[in-house]
């Protein structure tokens, strides 16, 4: 029997020997994709903090400049 998942290829035989060389590949394998989906996930937790505190100096600075202006966030957006 044997079965796909992406390039993760693994083949099950009565063989227990070979079975046992096989399940420990494909341990290996399957770690080395967890591992590889952690770090992307961090890089992209990252990325989204990132962007958040972009966001937030950008409002800040457009409610300091509304303010400034003597008019509402709402307005400062609809002149600029």
């Amino acid at each position: 029997m044997a079965g796909n998942f992406a390039d993760l290829t693994a083949v099950l035989t009565l063989d227990s020997t070979r079975f046992s060389e096989e399940a420990a590949r494909v341990k290996k394998e399957l770690g080395e994709t967890s591992d590889l989906a952690d770090l992307m996930a961090g890089r992209v937790s990252q990325s989204f903090k990132k962007q958040a505190t972009a966001v937030e100096q950008g409002l800040s600075r457009q409610a300091l400049a509304a303010q400034k202006a003597g008019i509402s966030v709402g307005q400062y957006k609809a002149a600029m």
